[in-house]
């Protein structure tokens, strides 16, 4: 404490007014750079989609009676499925697929896969079981089809 003039002052200096400004300033600055560098990773986020679906294969209906499936399968999207180059698998198991057309764009085809050989085991009669078709440039569609023939 100091006395002037037989007044008594505390030490209160200008230096806590000066360190709570400095401490919001650096509050404020810190929130400043968050926002621009969300901003900046939003951004180049949003901009990046990869490469975008061009193939799509659809199966409109299925006929599984025996060691004989048929797909009857649609091409809905951009590009022409080259099914010939195509491998088949039922309940994980490779099988053969015959004819193997090529499909266009809103093409359409109807494909029998034999499901007898070593591997396939016996099959359900009401079991479903997964049918997928891989593609040659990666793409692979899984669908599920249910065994035996409704009575």
């Amino acid at each position: 404490m100091m006395t002037i003039m037989g007044k008594r002052f505390t030490n209160r200096g200008i230096s806590t007014i000066i360190a709570a400004l400095l401490l919001i300033a650096i509050a404020i600055a810190a929130g400043v750079l968050l926002y621009v560098f969300s901003i900046g990773l939003i951004g180049s986020l949003q901009g990046s989609g990869g490469q975008q679906v061009k193939d799509q294969l659809i199966m409109e209906a299925y006929k599984w009676s025996g060691t004989s499936l048929v797909l009857n399968l649609r091409n809905t999207g951009s590009t022409t499925i080259n099914l010939a180059t195509a491998t088949f698998y039922v309940n994980a198991t490779q099988a053969t697929g015959t004819p193997l057309p090529t499909l266009v764009p809103s093409g359409f085809a109807a494909v029998t896969v034999t499901t007898s050989g070593t591997g396939f085991g016996t099959f359900t009669s009401g079991a479903a079981y997964v049918v997928k078709i891989g593609l040659s440039d990666g793409g692979i569609f899984s669908y599920s089809a249910i065994y035996g023939t409704a009575s």
